[in-house]
């Protein structure tokens, strides 16, 4: 991937499966921002291509970042290539053409679901996420099809992410070193947080 020096191009994973821009002095790349690959057409298929049952935009970037880092591969910045994005605005000539099909948040959680492994239990802490988990089926869909790719490459467990970009995650304070209570002095009752969940727009 590449940012041609117009702005950062990499991005780091959130525990509610969305992503943050950052950029470093290093090569390597934790996930991309979107569909920015350049890869083997024989890696392309061994790891499966896109999921199938994306539909729309959003969430293939998450699911093939970690395909790549988990089932054997490694992501590297093309510093000197290119990338043009055209952001949609009132111009009529950047207006979408095409119907918008498909739930972001579901192509997002079929990433997440079938990617953090034992780490999947945190997604019921965010609304987005726990609130559609009343259903007896998952309602992000049927992810036997990013399974069968993880089991066939023997890909590494989410784990072995987080420790890969350790210094990220610890610098974002997403693994952070010491977690405790806070509780009033004479009670029982504890310090919380009752604000909106989910990660910052801005950061």
């Amino acid at each position: 991937i590449g940012s041609g020096g117009g702005g950062m191009s990499k991005c780091y994973l959130t525990w509610d499966a969305d992503f943050k821009w950052f950029d470093s002095d290093d090569a390597f790349v934790a996930v991309i921002s979107g569909g920015l690959l350049g890869m083997s057409r024989r890696w392309w298929f061994e790891t499966g291509g896109y999921d199938e049952h994306m539909l729309g935009w959003g969430g293939e970037n998450l699911d093939q970042s970690l395909r790549v880092w988990l089932c054997g591969g490694e992501i590297v910045a093309a510093r000197d290539s290119f990338i043009a994005h055209m952001w949609r605005g009132s111009d009529k000539r950047t207006a979408a053409r095409y119907w918008h099909v498909g739930d972001t948040a579901t192509n997002r959680a079929r990433a997440a679901y079938a990617w953090y492994g034992d780490f999947a239990a945190k997604l019921d802490h965010f609304s987005s996420f726990g609130w559609r988990n009343w259903r007896s089926t998952p309602w992000y869909g049927n992810i036997s099809n990013i399974l069968e790719v993880r089991d066939r490459l023997k890909c590494r467990p989410f784990a072995w992410f987080l420790r890969r970009f350790r210094a990220l995650y610890e610098d974002a304070g997403l693994l952070p070193e010491t977690v405790f209570m806070l509780r009033l002095e004479g009670s029982q009752s504890c310090l919380r947080f009752d604000g909106y969940d989910g990660t910052s727009s801005t950061g």
